[in-house]
């Protein structure tokens, strides 16, 4: 088993345990939404980052931190004991992990699919809404859309539903074009050269 794939493992039963103890005490949409959040903040911020992945500092030290972000964000006390528990069992570098096999599983718990998109930049609440609804037609039922954002896709999107991706990036386009024209030993003829432009 490599590294990965056990980090996934683990990232999955911490979930699935937080996640039982949201359905039993009925917690699970206040957790979605704390989670949201915690995804957004690690994702501005490259210091939170670092500050979870450093192995030397101590784990009351690390666990009174996220209390008190927890406190500040306004999490339920259910997002603020799982966060404890993480620091406490030093699994804080597999958060972001956590939180994404957390909402997979909260989304199938609602019948709803999970949609890994990555675009060149944030999208607006209108796009990720019109995103969601055309994903729907294709899927057949509702797609809970994490968005991640990477500038060298150049535009375009990359969607990743379960196992089947859908490339539809600037650089992807690129790359076939340049396997293309590589493959054929010459220069774009002048059809290619109008669809580039």
């Amino acid at each position: 088993m490599t590294a990965q794939t056990e980090n996934k493992s683990i990232s999955r039963r911490y979930a699935h345990a937080c996640f039982s103890l949201a359905r039993e005490a009925s917690q699970i949409e206040p957790l979605a939404a704390d989670l949201r959040s915690l995804q957004a903040m690690l994702k501005e911020s490259a210091d939170l980052q670092k500050f979870l992945n450093n192995p030397t500092l101590r784990r009351a030290d690390q666990e009174k931190a996220l209390s008190a972000i927890a406190d500040k964000a306004k999490f339920s006390p259910l997002t603020k004991k799982f966060l404890g528990t993480l620091a406490q069992k030093r699994r804080l570098p597999m958060l972001e992990g956590i939180i994404e096999a957390l909402l997979a599983e909260i989304a199938r718990s609602k019948g709803e699919m999970t949609a890994e998109v990555t675009a060149a930049h944030k999208l607006t609440d209108k796009q990720l809404e019109n995103l969601a609804a055309a994903l729907k037609k294709v899927c057949g039922q509702t797609v809970a859309i994490e968005l991640k954002t990477d500038a060298s896709i150049m535009g375009g999107l990359i969607v990743r539903i379960g196992s089947k991706l859908i490339d539809n990036s600037v650089r992807a386009k690129l790359e076939r074009l340049h396997r293309a024209l590589k493959n054929t030993g010459s220069s774009p003829d002048k059809n290619t050269k109008r669809e580039v432009a």
